[in-house]
């Protein structure tokens, strides 16, 4: 225990993404923060005693991760799903992890461990309270204190890995549209100083745009702005999120200058096993590895699987707003299809190096148009027969740019 705890305990909470809930037998009521010296205390208030895990994640970013069986939130006042922290905590965000868990992510200001984890009984108000102390992690503790490896992609990767993925219950489906390149990094470039980093995130905007106007997706971009966000960070939106979609959005280059057309990149064979190995070395840091190691496969196949049947569906509605590149269902190892649950593809708008295609993509109509289209092919691809069960409850509808 803290010994003397400052009085600035700041109140804070998290809204339930709107709609109809579930009857659930408990409640999150509060969610607080204290200091005392270099340690950081969260204190979680509930309706009902409940057994919880915390753990530390350092990579794509440093946070703490709360897993708890399915609760209802009643925090009265709140209008977000998204909540300020305190001291080694910046923010924080409650997502309805599968049918019997919830869990609050809490982002860190750097790398950091646990010092201690336990309940408390009720308190005046009657409410139970779940207490984790973290500080701040010395070097030499990371590699023993984290729940997975700390060097990049297999971080990543084994993070991605989960027994099941089920986006949380909302009405509206959940898009990560990640604008290719950004910030030192232009991309291709093509005739009078274009760059392919602006006209990407020009087409970003307009399908969010397009998509938030129908009122059935939720949108969050991995950049809003002339920036760069790694690799990791743009995967790691997706995610965050939950999403049900991820669509990378490039434009290509050639040494031809005739060459133009659009096209759609999924995962090839060796990005699919280097994932795989990966998660499995990942899966093989828990008890059940070797139920995980099934469980990746299963979720490969089908992550696969529904990325191919979107791209399909993606070309199709893309070849009415322009023509499509000889043989437009391309494969490739890219790092942000690696991820092993969201289906997810990378679309090639045409070349930066063609007149007309970089005309077409610096025209509002033309990319109007072309947006449109896939807009039209995500419509498409989630009122398949076989599409992923449909959600059945709201999402927040705040969007997340960086």
């Amino acid at each position: 225990m803290l010994r003397s705890f400052s009085a600035l305990m700041l109140a804070a909470g998290l809204l339930a993404t709107a709609g109809t809930a579930d009857a659930r037998d408990s409640e999150i009521r509060q969610v607080r923060f204290g200091e005392n010296g270099d340690t950081t205390r969260i204190v979680v208030e509930t309706s009902e005693p409940m057994d919880f895990e915390a753990f530390t994640l350092t990579d794509p970013a440093a946070r703490l991760v709360l897993e708890i069986p399915t609760s209802a939130w009643s925090v009265a006042g709140l209008e977000t799903g998204e909540g300020r922290g305190h001291g080694l905590v910046s923010t924080f965000r409650f997502f309805d992890a599968s049918g019997d868990t919830s869990r609050l992510v809490f982002a860190l200001g750097g790398p950091s461990v646990i010092v201690s984890q336990f309940s408390l009984d009720p308190n005046e108000s009657g409410n139970h309270r779940m207490v984790i102390d973290i500080r701040r992690a010395e070097a030499e503790e990371l590699a023993a204190v984290t729940e997975f490896p700390t060097s990049g992609l297999d971080a990543l990767i084994a993070e991605r890995v989960e027994a099941i993925y089920v986006p949380p219950p909302r009405e509206r489906r959940v898009i990560v549209l990640d604008s290719g390149h950004g910030g030192h990094d232009p991309g291709s470039l093509g005739a009078g100083g274009a760059e392919e980093a602006d006209v990407t995130l020009a087409a970003a905007r307009e399908l969010q745009r397009q998509l938030e106007a129908t009122g059935r997706y939720v949108v969050y971009m991995t950049r809003n702005s002339d920036s760069y966000p790694s690799w990791e960070e743009r995967v790691g939106v997706m995610a965050e999120q939950r999403a049900d979609l991820f669509l990378s959005i490039h434009a290509d280059s050639s040494p031809s200058p005739a060459t133009r057309g659009a096209a759609v990149y999924t995962l090839n064979d060796h990005a699919e096993n280097r994932a795989r190995q990966r998660a499995r070395q990942g899966a093989a840091h828990t008890a059940r590895a070797d139920v995980n190691n099934i469980l990746v496969e299963l979720e490969l196949r089908e992550k696969r699987n529904q990325s191919t049947a979107f791209a399909e569906v993606m070309l199709e509605h893309l070849s009415e707003a322009g023509p499509l590149l000889q043989n437009p269902h391309r494969e490739a190892n890219l790092f942000v299809l690696l991820d092993p649950r969201v289906p997810a593809v990378l679309l090639e708008m045409g070349f930066m190096t063609n007149a007309t295609d970089l005309a077409n993509m610096r025209s509002e109509t033309a990319r109007a148009r072309q947006m449109t289209s896939v807009l039209r092919a995500i419509d498409a691809y989630f009122a398949r027969e076989d599409a992923p069960e449909a959600p059945v409850r709201q999402a927040s509808l705040t969007t997340r740019a960086r």
